[in-house]
């Protein structure tokens, strides 16, 4: 059923383990498969790339570090990182000199692999490389894998096809979880920013205040705001200052050019227009329109 070439080492390159597996009919059919599985030591850096191969590949770094490349994409990856990878696209990997690498993988496919492939992208924003919690779980699946791979005989594929589907599910989880757990901990965050900007709208810099505060850039933070509360941090510390612009022009008398100021908006063109586009009006006309001490 199955052809196995079993425990071969590439003199001075890598210290392999690797197990290659030709499916019967059936599990290529209807099992998830096995076409290559191991483990190898990094000797010295060499650089390793296919492309249009009909399999998936998941790796993890056992010990060491070094680069994944995956479409246009590089990857600096170490102890604890994974990789995901639709072998039809172009990938390649290199072992630090430094660090050299220790790496697990098996190369895969079955019938719904690319569906299960898609939504780990999916979960995983549209990256290939994860960092699971632990990798003692994967390691133990592929293992069983190696172990799976001595025999030829339709048990053996049956094992395997569930533990490549546990292994898929464990990665997915992985995922899932820790965007679970971002979320969580953005929640926090943007509960804590809307806070502060509700208290110290007028100030300059805000942003880049907050981007300092909680370590994190300027375009992610407005990301995440905007994930919370379905506006960006931007848009939201413009329309504090506007509604607080608004409650001048209402419930004081004080002249546009001080509100302006007060307000923390700050800016003569940016008030007019935030007037026109919000209010349809000016503010003259607002005030005129919403303030009892004018009447």
């Amino acid at each position: 059923m199955g052809d196995i070439s079993t425990l071969f080492t590439t003199t001075g390159i890598t210290d392999s383990q690797r197990m290659l597996h030709t499916p019967g009919e059936f599990a290529k059919k209807n099992l998830f498969y096995v076409q290559e599985v191991g483990k190898l030591k990094s000797l010295q850096p060499h650089k390793s790339q296919r492309e249009k191969l009909d399999s998936f590949l998941f790796l993890g770094v056992l010990n060491g570090a070094g680069t994944i490349t995956i479409g246009n994409a590089e990857y600096k990856v170490k102890k604890g990182h994974c990789a995901w990878i639709n072998c039809m696209n172009y990938y390649a990997h290199e072992s630090s000199k430094e660090k050299p690498w220790e790496l697990m993988w098996v190369h895969f496919n079955g019938n719904t692999a690319k569906e299960y492939f898609e939504l780990f992208m999916e979960q995983n924003e549209q990256k290939n490389i994860f960092e699971p919690e632990s990798l003692e779980e994967l390691e133990r699946f592929i293992s069983k894998l190696m172990e799976y791979q001595k025999e030829k005989d339709l048990e053996s594929e049956l094992l395997s096809g569930n533990i490549l589907g546990q292994l898929m599910n464990a990665c997915l989880f992985a995922v899932m979880h820790r965007e679970r757990a971002n979320q969580q901990k953005y929640k926090k965050m943007c509960n804590e920013i809307r806070e502060c900007v509700n208290e110290k709208y007028r100030e300059e810099g805000l942003l880049q205040t907050f981007a300092d505060r909680y370590g994190i850039g300027e375009e992610e933070l407005d990301t995440c705001f905007q994930k919370t509360y379905g506006i960006t941090l931007r848009d939201y510390i413009v329309n504090r200052r506007f509604t607080a612009a608004k409650e001048l022009l209402r419930f004081t008398v004080k002249p546009i050019k001080e509100i302006i100021e007060e307000s923390g908006i700050g800016n003569d063109d940016l008030f007019r227009k935030l007037f026109q586009d919000g209010e349809k009006m000016t503010a003259e006309e607002y005030r005129m329109k919403w303030s009892q001490w004018v009447k």
